[in-house]
């Protein structure tokens, strides 16, 4: 039958981080994704499409018949609902090669904040807040130690597309990271709730910066919560109403980062670019300056 196609068996492992891993490629379910994928310069290797799709979209049709021969393949709606993880029904699933992680020391080099997903464990938090850093204009998204892989179906989801606009990369250790932001000149923050903390309007964000947003149920790990600690991270937290406790790590890492944009909108002056594989502007050759309120 149509779900023991062999393409349609390909398509659903790669649910599965390990087989995604493996032949380094993301599952793109849905018109919007696989429409993503393709303004971002993604080939599809494989690509399945019911008659009607194909047909009423000729856009769409016009991109898929300029793929190689043999990718695009027409497909029942019942073997593309085998493909995908979905719910709801999907007329189109592709698979693609996973977009190349950016040197760490070339995404680090910008601008613009850096967002560093300290062990964010939810899918659906993730691809949240690659969509915040790609609204807001961040430099890039580092994940660090055990996050949820950007590239799962269900973060994709939630990223709209985003993880195919932001760099993306990743970090195994707090350490080697803290230290490469250090030599990147950026001053690092943490979004953090206790009372010490400095309000998130009140951090100077126009300064080349990383925020740090930590798991879900534990919060920062406790390798930054010694950076804190130890004078290397600042604590930013969201004033918020009484009576409320905290927020989901997607909202609040989305209003800080909202804050930082309108920053840089307000003295747009700061954000001057520096090119990877080059030397910074010279007004920052020396080190960047830190926020009155930073560490």
């Amino acid at each position: 039958s149509s779900r023991q196609n062999p393409m349609v068996k390909a398509l659903r492992r790669l649910d599965k981080r390990q087989e995604r891993e493996k032949g380094s490629l993301v599952l793109l379910e849905g018109l919007r994704l696989v429409s993503d994928a393709l303004d971002a310069g993604c080939t599809p290797d494989c690509v399945l499409v019911t008659a009607d799709t194909f047909e009423q979209h000729a856009g769409l049709r016009a991109r898929l018949e300029a793929l190689p021969s043999g990718v695009v393949h027409l497909a029942t709606p019942d073997a593309i609902a085998a493909a995908c993880t979905t719910v709801s029904p999907q007329t189109i699933v592709a698979s693609a090669p996973r977009p190349a992680a950016p040197p760490l020391e070339c995404l680090l080099a910008t601008p613009r904040p850096v967002l560093v997903l300290d062990g964010v464990a939810d899918p659906g938090n993730v691809g949240t807040l690659v969509r915040g850093a790609a609204a807001f204009d961040c430099g890039g998204v580092v994940c660090l130690g055990a996050c949820a892989d950007p590239w799962s179906p269900k973060a994709l989801r939630s990223a709209m597309g985003a993880a195919f606009r932001v760099p993306l990369a990743a970090a195994a250790g707090w350490e080697a990271l803290r230290e490469a932001m250090a030599a990147a000149g950026l001053s690092v923050y943490a979004a953090d709730g206790r009372a010490e903390a400095v309000a998130h309007y009140a951090v100077d964000w126009t300064h080349p910066c990383a925020l740090v947003v930590g798991n879900e149920a534990n919060g920062l790990s406790v390798a930054v919560r010694e950076g804190m600690a130890a004078g290397q991270v600042a604590a930013v937290s969201i004033p918020m109403a009484a009576g409320v406790e905290s927020l989901n790590a997607a909202m609040a890492g989305s209003i800080i980062l909202a804050e930082a944009a309108q920053a840089a909108l307000r003295r747009p002056s700061r954000m001057i670019g520096r090119a990877c594989g080059g030397l910074p502007p010279a007004s920052l050759s020396a080190g960047v300056r830190r926020s009155d309120t930073g560490p």
